[in-house]
Protein backbone atom coordinates (compact mmCIF):
# COMPACT_ATOMS: atom_id res chain seq x y z
CA UNK A 1 0.00 0.00 0.00
CA UNK A 2 1.36 3.43 -0.76
CA UNK A 3 1.89 6.31 2.14
CA UNK A 4 -0.01 8.73 2.06
CA UNK A 5 1.27 11.69 0.82
CA UNK A 6 1.12 14.95 3.40
CA UNK A 7 2.21 18.29 2.17
CA UNK A 8 2.67 21.69 4.74
CA UNK A 9 2.24 25.03 2.70
CA UNK A 10 3.89 27.38 6.02
CA UNK A 11 6.54 29.62 6.49
CA UNK A 12 9.12 31.08 9.21
CA UNK A 13 10.74 34.34 9.33
CA UNK A 14 11.66 37.56 11.90
CA UNK A 15 8.26 38.52 11.43
CA UNK A 16 6.50 35.56 11.85
CA UNK A 17 8.70 33.51 13.99
CA UNK A 18 9.42 29.95 14.27
CA UNK A 19 5.80 28.80 15.73
CA UNK A 20 3.74 27.86 12.46
CA UNK A 21 6.71 25.62 11.45
CA UNK A 22 7.54 24.27 14.68
CA UNK A 23 4.24 22.71 15.47
CA UNK A 24 3.75 21.55 11.85
CA UNK A 25 7.00 19.74 12.28
CA UNK A 26 5.37 18.39 15.35
CA UNK A 27 2.73 17.13 12.86
CA UNK A 28 4.36 15.86 10.32
CA UNK A 29 6.79 13.56 12.42
CA UNK A 30 3.54 11.84 14.33
CA UNK A 31 2.35 11.22 10.62
CA UNK A 32 5.85 9.86 9.61
CA UNK A 33 5.29 7.64 12.49
CA UNK A 34 2.03 6.19 10.85
CA UNK A 35 3.88 5.68 7.80
CA UNK A 36 2.87 8.97 5.89
CA UNK A 37 5.22 10.88 3.54
CA UNK A 38 5.41 14.51 4.66
CA UNK A 39 6.97 17.35 2.56
CA UNK A 40 7.03 21.07 3.39
CA UNK A 41 6.72 24.23 0.84
CA UNK A 42 8.31 27.55 2.60
CA UNK A 43 9.14 30.60 1.37
CA UNK A 44 13.05 31.76 2.01
CA UNK A 45 12.20 34.99 4.21
CA UNK A 46 15.03 35.92 6.47
CA UNK A 47 14.80 33.90 9.44
CA UNK A 48 13.13 30.79 7.52
CA UNK A 49 13.39 27.42 8.71
CA UNK A 50 14.13 25.29 5.98
CA UNK A 51 17.44 24.00 6.93
CA UNK A 52 15.59 22.40 10.43
CA UNK A 53 13.11 21.04 8.45
CA UNK A 54 15.38 19.01 6.21
CA UNK A 55 17.84 18.00 9.30
CA UNK A 56 14.63 16.65 10.84
CA UNK A 57 14.68 14.47 7.80
CA UNK A 58 11.61 16.47 5.43
CA UNK A 59 11.97 17.59 1.60
CA UNK A 60 11.67 21.03 2.27
CA UNK A 61 10.77 23.08 -1.59
CA UNK A 62 11.67 26.65 -0.88
CA UNK A 63 9.96 29.63 -2.63
CA UNK A 64 11.91 33.04 -3.89
CA UNK A 65 12.30 35.35 -1.09
CA UNK A 66 9.38 38.29 -0.17
CA UNK A 67 9.13 40.81 -2.89
CA UNK A 68 10.03 44.19 -2.55
CA UNK A 69 6.90 45.39 -2.66
CA UNK A 70 3.47 43.77 -2.87
CA UNK A 71 0.43 44.95 -4.60
CA UNK A 72 -2.22 43.71 -2.34
CA UNK A 73 -5.99 43.05 -2.59
CA UNK A 74 -8.26 45.86 -0.79
CA UNK A 75 -10.17 43.04 0.44
CA UNK A 76 -6.55 40.97 1.81
CA UNK A 77 -6.25 39.37 4.63
CA UNK A 78 -4.77 41.42 7.59
CA UNK A 79 -1.16 39.57 7.26
CA UNK A 80 -0.97 38.85 3.88
CA UNK A 81 2.33 40.91 3.56
CA UNK A 82 3.67 37.97 5.38
CA UNK A 83 3.07 35.44 2.27
CA UNK A 84 5.77 37.35 0.31
CA UNK A 85 3.62 37.53 -2.31
CA UNK A 86 0.22 38.00 -3.87
CA UNK A 87 -1.66 35.08 -3.01
CA UNK A 88 -2.28 34.62 -6.60
CA UNK A 89 1.69 34.09 -7.44
CA UNK A 90 1.65 31.60 -4.17
CA UNK A 91 -0.39 29.54 -5.27
CA UNK A 92 0.74 29.00 -8.34
CA UNK A 93 4.23 28.89 -7.07
CA UNK A 94 3.09 26.20 -4.76
CA UNK A 95 1.20 24.43 -7.06
CA UNK A 96 4.86 24.08 -9.32
CA UNK A 97 6.29 22.76 -5.72
CA UNK A 98 3.40 20.29 -6.03
CA UNK A 99 4.49 18.40 -9.39
CA UNK A 100 2.47 15.98 -9.87
CA UNK A 101 2.07 14.16 -7.41
CA UNK A 102 -2.27 14.60 -6.03
CA UNK A 103 -1.65 14.49 -2.42
CA UNK A 104 -3.89 13.04 0.69
CA UNK A 105 -3.96 16.33 2.76
CA UNK A 106 -2.63 19.47 2.01
CA UNK A 107 -2.11 20.89 5.59
CA UNK A 108 -1.78 25.36 5.20
CA UNK A 109 -0.89 26.97 8.66
CA UNK A 110 -0.45 30.92 7.10
CA UNK A 111 -1.85 33.87 8.42
CA UNK A 112 -2.44 35.31 4.82
CA UNK A 113 -3.87 32.41 3.15
CA UNK A 114 -7.94 32.84 3.07
CA UNK A 115 -10.34 30.72 0.93
CA UNK A 116 -9.55 32.06 -2.25
CA UNK A 117 -6.07 30.67 -2.05
CA UNK A 118 -7.52 27.16 -0.96
CA UNK A 119 -9.84 27.29 -3.98
CA UNK A 120 -6.63 27.09 -6.24
CA UNK A 121 -4.90 24.69 -4.72
CA UNK A 122 -8.11 22.15 -4.10
CA UNK A 123 -7.95 20.32 -7.43
CA UNK A 124 -4.10 18.97 -6.33
CA UNK A 125 -5.39 17.34 -3.14
CA UNK A 126 -7.91 14.73 -1.98
CA UNK A 127 -8.26 17.28 1.14
CA UNK A 128 -7.48 20.46 2.92
CA UNK A 129 -6.70 21.19 6.01
CA UNK A 130 -6.04 24.48 8.14
CA UNK A 131 -4.63 25.19 10.82
CA UNK A 132 -5.73 28.73 12.14
CA UNK A 133 -5.36 30.90 15.64
CA UNK A 134 -7.18 34.45 14.41
CA UNK A 135 -10.58 33.49 12.92
CA UNK A 136 -10.64 36.31 11.35
CA UNK A 137 -11.03 34.91 7.33
CA UNK A 138 -13.21 32.55 5.46
CA UNK A 139 -11.53 29.29 4.87
CA UNK A 140 -12.36 26.48 2.19
CA UNK A 141 -11.53 23.37 3.77
CA UNK A 142 -12.80 19.86 5.32
CA UNK A 143 -10.60 20.06 8.55
CA UNK A 144 -9.47 23.28 10.98
CA UNK A 145 -7.88 22.91 14.01
CA UNK A 146 -7.51 25.65 16.18
CA UNK A 147 -5.58 25.00 19.68
CA UNK A 148 -6.31 27.81 21.85
CA UNK A 149 -8.56 28.76 24.20
CA UNK A 150 -10.25 32.33 24.00
CA UNK A 151 -13.57 33.33 24.82
CA UNK A 152 -16.22 32.02 22.27
CA UNK A 153 -13.52 29.38 20.74
CA UNK A 154 -16.63 27.01 20.11
CA UNK A 155 -18.33 29.31 18.04
CA UNK A 156 -16.27 32.07 16.63
CA UNK A 157 -15.78 30.11 13.36
CA UNK A 158 -19.09 29.57 12.52
CA UNK A 159 -19.87 31.04 9.17
CA UNK A 160 -16.29 31.13 8.35
CA UNK A 161 -15.85 27.66 7.04
CA UNK A 162 -18.10 25.51 5.17
CA UNK A 163 -20.87 23.56 7.26
CA UNK A 164 -19.26 20.35 6.32
CA UNK A 165 -15.97 21.56 7.83
CA UNK A 166 -14.60 19.48 10.94
CA UNK A 167 -13.24 21.57 13.75
CA UNK A 168 -11.15 20.83 16.42
CA UNK A 169 -10.95 23.13 19.03
CA UNK A 170 -9.40 23.64 21.94
CA UNK A 171 -5.72 22.74 23.57
CA UNK A 172 -6.88 19.24 23.58
CA UNK A 173 -5.47 19.20 20.23
CA UNK A 174 -2.48 21.42 20.88
CA UNK A 175 0.56 20.15 18.75
CA UNK A 176 3.15 19.57 21.29
CA UNK A 177 6.08 17.38 20.88
CA UNK A 178 5.52 13.95 22.48
CA UNK A 179 8.25 14.78 25.19
CA UNK A 180 5.86 16.79 26.63
CA UNK A 181 2.60 14.07 27.08
CA UNK A 182 5.71 11.70 28.88
CA UNK A 183 6.53 14.33 31.20
CA UNK A 184 3.03 15.25 31.76
CA UNK A 185 2.34 12.70 34.18
CA UNK A 186 6.00 12.26 35.69
CA UNK A 187 6.48 15.93 36.77
CA UNK A 188 5.92 16.87 40.46
CA UNK A 189 2.93 19.93 41.36
CA UNK A 190 4.97 22.72 41.89
CA UNK A 191 4.68 24.44 45.35
CA UNK A 192 7.03 26.49 47.62
CA UNK A 193 9.37 29.05 46.83
CA UNK A 194 10.66 29.83 43.44
CA UNK A 195 14.16 29.34 42.92
CA UNK A 196 14.99 28.72 39.00
CA UNK A 197 12.97 30.68 36.21
CA UNK A 198 12.85 29.80 32.44
CA UNK A 199 12.38 32.85 29.85
CA UNK A 200 11.83 32.27 26.22
CA UNK A 201 9.62 34.58 23.63
CA UNK A 202 10.05 32.66 20.70
CA UNK A 203 12.20 32.36 17.86
CA UNK A 204 12.40 36.09 16.97
CA UNK A 205 11.93 38.70 19.79
CA UNK A 206 12.55 41.64 17.45
CA UNK A 207 11.32 43.73 20.57
CA UNK A 208 14.03 42.21 22.78
CA UNK A 209 11.96 41.62 25.65
CA UNK A 210 14.55 38.82 26.53
CA UNK A 211 16.58 41.85 27.52
CA UNK A 212 14.01 43.51 29.53
CA UNK A 213 13.22 40.33 31.87
CA UNK A 214 16.97 40.12 32.16
CA UNK A 215 17.57 43.76 33.24
CA UNK A 216 14.33 43.58 35.12
CA UNK A 217 16.04 40.21 37.00
CA UNK A 218 19.31 41.42 37.41
CA UNK A 219 18.19 44.65 39.91
CA UNK A 220 16.82 42.09 42.02
CA UNK A 221 19.18 41.01 45.26
CA UNK A 222 18.35 37.02 45.17
CA UNK A 223 21.17 34.74 45.53
CA UNK A 224 19.07 32.24 45.75
CA UNK A 225 17.08 32.23 42.39
CA UNK A 226 18.93 31.46 39.34
CA UNK A 227 17.58 32.33 35.24
CA UNK A 228 17.46 30.05 32.23
CA UNK A 229 17.65 31.96 29.52
CA UNK A 230 16.52 30.17 25.54
CA UNK A 231 18.07 32.63 22.45
CA UNK A 232 17.92 32.70 18.49
CA UNK A 233 21.78 33.14 17.64
CA UNK A 234 20.43 34.55 14.69
CA UNK A 235 18.18 36.42 16.32
CA UNK A 236 18.16 40.82 16.11
CA UNK A 237 19.56 41.47 20.10
CA UNK A 238 21.39 38.43 20.47
CA UNK A 239 25.00 40.20 20.85
CA UNK A 240 23.57 42.69 23.69
CA UNK A 241 21.35 39.73 25.32
CA UNK A 242 24.67 37.72 25.59
CA UNK A 243 26.68 40.50 26.96
CA UNK A 244 24.07 41.52 29.39
CA UNK A 245 23.27 37.94 30.61
CA UNK A 246 27.75 37.46 30.96
CA UNK A 247 27.57 40.48 34.06
CA UNK A 248 25.22 38.27 36.11
CA UNK A 249 26.27 34.78 37.27
CA UNK A 250 22.69 33.47 38.12
CA UNK A 251 22.08 33.75 33.98
CA UNK A 252 22.43 30.52 31.83
CA UNK A 253 22.10 31.04 27.75
CA UNK A 254 20.79 28.31 25.56
CA UNK A 255 20.68 27.93 22.16
CA UNK A 256 19.51 25.29 19.45
CA UNK A 257 17.05 23.72 21.85
CA UNK A 258 15.98 20.38 20.28
CA UNK A 259 13.10 21.15 23.17
CA UNK A 260 12.29 23.63 25.68
CA UNK A 261 10.62 20.47 27.94
CA UNK A 262 13.74 20.04 29.86
CA UNK A 263 14.05 23.35 31.36
CA UNK A 264 10.32 23.55 32.06
CA UNK A 265 10.22 20.36 34.29
CA UNK A 266 12.96 22.32 36.24
CA UNK A 267 12.21 25.39 36.42
CA UNK A 268 9.10 27.22 38.71
CA UNK A 269 8.12 29.96 37.21
CA UNK A 270 8.44 30.72 33.45
CA UNK A 271 8.67 34.24 31.66
CA UNK A 272 7.62 34.67 28.37
CA UNK A 273 4.74 35.50 25.10
CA UNK A 274 1.51 34.10 24.44
CA UNK A 275 2.10 31.87 21.69
CA UNK A 276 1.79 28.13 21.15
CA UNK A 277 4.30 27.99 24.23
CA UNK A 278 1.47 28.53 26.34
CA UNK A 279 0.50 25.21 25.79
CA UNK A 280 3.92 23.52 26.33
CA UNK A 281 4.18 25.31 29.64
CA UNK A 282 0.41 24.35 30.76
CA UNK A 283 1.33 20.72 29.82
CA UNK A 284 3.92 20.74 32.87
CA UNK A 285 2.36 23.00 35.08
CA UNK A 286 4.29 25.70 34.53
CA UNK A 287 3.38 29.07 36.36
CA UNK A 288 3.92 31.81 34.04
CA UNK A 289 4.26 35.86 33.60
CA UNK A 290 2.81 36.46 30.33
CA UNK A 291 3.62 39.61 27.86
CA UNK A 292 1.89 39.61 24.73
CA UNK A 293 3.74 40.62 21.64
CA UNK A 294 1.31 40.16 19.24
CA UNK A 295 -2.36 41.16 18.86
CA UNK A 296 -3.42 37.50 18.44
CA UNK A 297 -1.93 36.82 21.42
CA UNK A 298 -4.08 38.72 23.82
CA UNK A 299 -7.38 36.82 23.63
CA UNK A 300 -5.14 33.84 24.65
CA UNK A 301 -3.41 35.30 27.01
CA UNK A 302 -6.70 37.17 28.73
CA UNK A 303 -8.97 34.00 29.23
CA UNK A 304 -5.52 31.94 31.06
CA UNK A 305 -5.40 35.33 32.95
CA UNK A 306 -9.21 34.83 33.84
CA UNK A 307 -8.94 31.09 34.36
CA UNK A 308 -6.27 31.49 36.50
CA UNK A 309 -4.07 29.42 34.15
CA UNK A 310 -1.33 32.44 34.04
CA UNK A 311 -0.94 35.79 34.75
CA UNK A 312 -0.97 38.28 32.43
CA UNK A 313 1.41 41.71 32.70
CA UNK A 314 -0.35 43.19 29.34
CA UNK A 315 0.81 43.86 25.92
CA UNK A 316 5.12 44.60 25.04
CA UNK A 317 4.12 47.99 24.33
CA UNK A 318 2.93 48.23 28.27
CA UNK A 319 5.68 46.88 29.75
CA UNK A 320 8.87 48.36 31.00
CA UNK A 321 11.97 46.40 33.03
CA UNK A 322 10.84 48.59 36.15
CA UNK A 323 7.20 47.41 36.17
CA UNK A 324 8.29 44.02 35.69
CA UNK A 325 10.69 43.95 38.25
CA UNK A 326 8.22 45.03 41.03
CA UNK A 327 6.01 42.15 39.35
CA UNK A 328 8.53 39.88 39.08
CA UNK A 329 9.75 40.47 43.40
CA UNK A 330 5.99 40.21 44.24
CA UNK A 331 5.78 36.52 42.39
CA UNK A 332 9.29 35.49 44.36
CA UNK A 333 7.87 36.61 47.75
CA UNK A 334 4.65 34.39 47.02
CA UNK A 335 5.04 30.42 47.02
CA UNK A 336 3.12 28.56 44.18
CA UNK A 337 0.33 26.77 45.29
CA UNK A 338 0.01 23.21 43.86
CA UNK A 339 -3.12 23.47 42.19
CA UNK A 340 -2.14 25.41 39.88
CA UNK A 341 -0.14 22.80 38.44
CA UNK A 342 -3.51 20.62 39.03
CA UNK A 343 -5.58 22.95 36.89
CA UNK A 344 -3.44 23.34 33.86
CA UNK A 345 -2.46 19.56 33.74
CA UNK A 346 -6.47 19.14 33.36
CA UNK A 347 -5.85 21.21 30.32
CA UNK A 348 -4.00 20.42 28.06
CA UNK A 349 -2.07 16.55 28.43
CA UNK A 350 0.11 17.13 25.95
CA UNK A 351 -1.65 14.03 23.09
CA UNK A 352 -2.82 16.60 20.64
CA UNK A 353 -0.43 15.99 17.70
CA UNK A 354 -1.28 12.09 18.26
CA UNK A 355 -5.25 13.08 18.32
CA UNK A 356 -5.12 14.94 14.99
CA UNK A 357 -2.86 12.60 13.31
CA UNK A 358 -5.04 9.69 14.71
CA UNK A 359 -8.29 12.57 12.79
CA UNK A 360 -6.18 12.51 9.33
CA UNK A 361 -5.60 9.11 8.71
CA UNK A 362 -9.55 7.75 9.43
CA UNK A 363 -10.78 5.92 7.21
CA UNK A 364 -12.58 2.41 6.78
CA UNK A 365 -9.90 0.64 7.62
CA UNK A 366 -9.04 2.02 10.96
CA UNK A 367 -8.91 -0.82 13.49
CA UNK A 368 -12.03 0.74 16.07
CA UNK A 369 -11.90 -0.67 19.84
CA UNK A 370 -15.46 -0.21 22.03
CA UNK A 371 -16.16 0.83 25.91
CA UNK A 372 -18.78 1.59 27.76
CA UNK A 373 -19.59 5.10 28.19
CA UNK A 374 -18.66 7.24 31.35
CA UNK A 375 -19.52 9.74 33.19
CA UNK A 376 -16.72 11.95 31.36
CA UNK A 377 -18.81 10.90 27.95
CA UNK A 378 -21.65 13.24 28.79
CA UNK A 379 -20.34 16.53 26.69
CA UNK A 380 -19.38 14.83 23.56
CA UNK A 381 -22.73 12.36 23.47
CA UNK A 382 -24.80 15.83 23.91
CA UNK A 383 -22.84 17.23 20.94
CA UNK A 384 -23.51 14.02 18.89
CA UNK A 385 -27.23 14.54 19.99
CA UNK A 386 -27.80 17.51 18.82
CA UNK A 387 -26.24 17.31 15.51
CA UNK A 388 -28.70 18.65 13.16
CA UNK A 389 -28.70 15.68 10.77
CA UNK A 390 -29.44 13.17 14.01
CA UNK A 391 -32.36 15.14 14.94
CA UNK A 392 -33.71 15.06 11.78
CA UNK A 393 -33.64 11.41 11.93
CA UNK A 394 -34.62 11.23 15.56
CA UNK A 395 -38.13 9.97 16.45
CA UNK A 396 -37.94 13.37 18.62
CA UNK A 397 -36.39 15.89 16.48
CA UNK A 398 -36.25 18.68 18.99
CA UNK A 399 -33.09 19.62 19.96
CA UNK A 400 -32.08 18.25 23.71
CA UNK A 401 -31.34 20.89 26.55
CA UNK A 402 -28.71 19.90 28.83
CA UNK A 403 -30.30 19.55 31.80
CA UNK A 404 -32.57 17.08 30.23
CA UNK A 405 -29.53 15.14 29.03
CA UNK A 406 -27.91 14.88 32.02
CA UNK A 407 -30.92 13.30 33.90
CA UNK A 408 -31.29 10.77 31.08
CA UNK A 409 -27.35 10.01 30.55
CA UNK A 410 -27.25 9.45 34.47
CA UNK A 411 -30.28 7.24 34.42
CA UNK A 412 -28.58 5.31 31.37
CA UNK A 413 -25.50 4.64 33.63
CA UNK A 414 -27.16 3.44 36.34
CA UNK A 415 -29.04 0.72 34.56
CA UNK A 416 -26.85 -1.96 32.79
CA UNK A 417 -29.18 -4.46 33.29
CA UNK A 418 -31.57 -2.36 30.53
CA UNK A 419 -29.07 -0.10 28.90
CA UNK A 420 -25.66 -0.79 27.14
CA UNK A 421 -24.22 2.97 25.90
CA UNK A 422 -20.55 1.92 23.90
CA UNK A 423 -18.40 4.26 23.14
CA UNK A 424 -16.57 3.59 19.85
CA UNK A 425 -12.83 4.90 19.40
CA UNK A 426 -9.50 4.52 17.65
CA UNK A 427 -6.51 2.60 19.03
CA UNK A 428 -5.64 6.23 20.09
CA UNK A 429 -8.82 6.99 21.89
CA UNK A 430 -10.13 9.36 19.26
CA UNK A 431 -14.07 8.89 19.85
CA UNK A 432 -15.92 8.56 16.23
CA UNK A 433 -19.10 7.80 17.53
CA UNK A 434 -21.64 5.67 19.48
CA UNK A 435 -23.67 2.91 19.99
CA UNK A 436 -26.83 2.03 22.09
CA UNK A 437 -28.97 -1.18 23.06
CA UNK A 438 -32.00 -0.17 25.10
CA UNK A 439 -33.46 -3.48 26.62
CA UNK A 440 -37.49 -3.83 25.45
CA UNK A 441 -39.33 -7.17 26.02
CA UNK A 442 -37.33 -10.07 24.56
CA UNK A 443 -35.10 -8.17 22.70
CA UNK A 444 -32.43 -5.48 22.60
CA UNK A 445 -32.82 -1.98 20.59
CA UNK A 446 -29.55 -0.80 18.49
CA UNK A 447 -29.15 2.72 18.06
CA UNK A 448 -25.76 4.92 16.96
CA UNK A 449 -25.01 8.07 15.23
CA UNK A 450 -21.19 8.93 14.02
CA UNK A 451 -19.10 12.01 14.93
CA UNK A 452 -20.39 14.64 12.46
CA UNK A 453 -16.38 15.46 11.98
CA UNK A 454 -16.15 11.56 10.46
CA UNK A 455 -18.57 11.31 8.08
CA UNK A 456 -17.80 10.49 4.40
CA UNK A 457 -15.17 8.08 5.76
CA UNK A 458 -17.15 4.87 6.00
CA UNK A 459 -16.90 4.02 9.02
CA UNK A 460 -20.50 3.20 9.68
CA UNK A 461 -19.92 -0.66 9.08
CA UNK A 462 -17.27 -1.53 11.36
CA UNK A 463 -18.59 1.06 14.49
CA UNK A 464 -21.91 -1.13 14.61
CA UNK A 465 -20.19 -4.51 13.76
CA UNK A 466 -17.33 -3.81 16.42
CA UNK A 467 -20.54 -2.52 18.70
CA UNK A 468 -22.60 -5.70 18.96
CA UNK A 469 -19.55 -8.17 18.69
CA UNK A 470 -18.88 -6.24 22.09
CA UNK A 471 -22.45 -6.17 23.05
CA UNK A 472 -22.65 -10.11 22.54
CA UNK A 473 -19.68 -11.31 23.96
CA UNK A 474 -21.13 -9.83 27.52
CA UNK A 475 -24.81 -10.45 26.72
CA UNK A 476 -26.89 -13.41 27.26
CA UNK A 477 -30.07 -12.48 25.45
CA UNK A 478 -28.93 -11.23 22.38
CA UNK A 479 -32.02 -10.56 19.92
CA UNK A 480 -31.28 -7.28 18.68
CA UNK A 481 -33.74 -5.36 16.17
CA UNK A 482 -33.56 -1.48 14.90
CA UNK A 483 -35.97 1.20 13.87
CA UNK A 484 -35.79 3.76 10.90
CA UNK A 485 -37.44 6.27 9.35
CA UNK A 486 -37.77 5.26 5.80
CA UNK A 487 -36.41 8.68 5.20
CA UNK A 488 -33.18 7.72 7.04
CA UNK A 489 -31.97 5.66 3.20
CA UNK A 490 -28.38 5.44 4.66
CA UNK A 491 -28.73 3.82 7.22
CA UNK A 492 -31.45 1.47 6.72
CA UNK A 493 -28.93 0.64 3.64
CA UNK A 494 -26.21 0.24 5.79
CA UNK A 495 -28.54 -1.92 8.49
CA UNK A 496 -28.79 -4.43 5.50
CA UNK A 497 -25.02 -4.48 4.72
CA UNK A 498 -24.43 -6.57 8.48
CA UNK A 499 -27.16 -8.43 7.85
CA UNK A 500 -30.27 -7.06 9.34
CA UNK A 501 -33.72 -7.36 7.72
CA UNK A 502 -36.79 -6.00 7.81
CA UNK A 503 -39.01 -7.73 9.62
CA UNK A 504 -42.44 -5.26 9.68
CA UNK A 505 -43.50 -1.63 8.93
CA UNK A 506 -45.22 0.55 10.90
CA UNK A 507 -46.28 3.54 9.14
CA UNK A 508 -42.93 5.43 7.89
CA UNK A 509 -41.01 3.29 10.56
CA UNK A 510 -39.25 0.21 9.38
CA UNK A 511 -38.06 -2.63 11.99
CA UNK A 512 -35.17 -4.43 11.11
CA UNK A 513 -34.23 -7.60 12.50
CA UNK A 514 -30.21 -8.59 13.08
CA UNK A 515 -30.40 -12.16 11.59
CA UNK A 516 -27.72 -14.67 13.46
Amino acid sequence: MNPRKILFRVDASLKIGTGHVMRCLTLAEALRDRGCECRFICREHPGNLIDLISERGFTAHGLPSAEAELGLEHDSPAHAAWLGADWHKDAAQTRKAMGDVTVDWLVIDHYAIDERWERELRPFCLKLMVIDDLADRNHDCELLLDQNLVEGWQDRYRGKVPKTCALLLGPEYALLQPVYADLHDRVPPREGPIRRILVYFGGADTDNLTGMTISAFRSLKTDDVSMDVVINPAGPHTAYVQELAGKDKRISLHERLPSLAPLMTRADLAIGAGGATSWERCCLGLPTLIITVAENQRPIAEELDRTGLAQWLGHKDDIDAELLSRTLQMTLDTDTPPVYTQLCYALVDGRGAERVASFLLIDAQTPLKARLARLDDENILLQWANDPLVRKYAFQPDAIDPDTHHKWFHERLGDYEKCRLYILETENEFPIGQVRFDKIEDGWEISYSLDPRVRGRKLGKSLLQKAISTFKENTVQTRIFARVKDINIRSCRLLEKINFQIKNKNGNISVFILIP
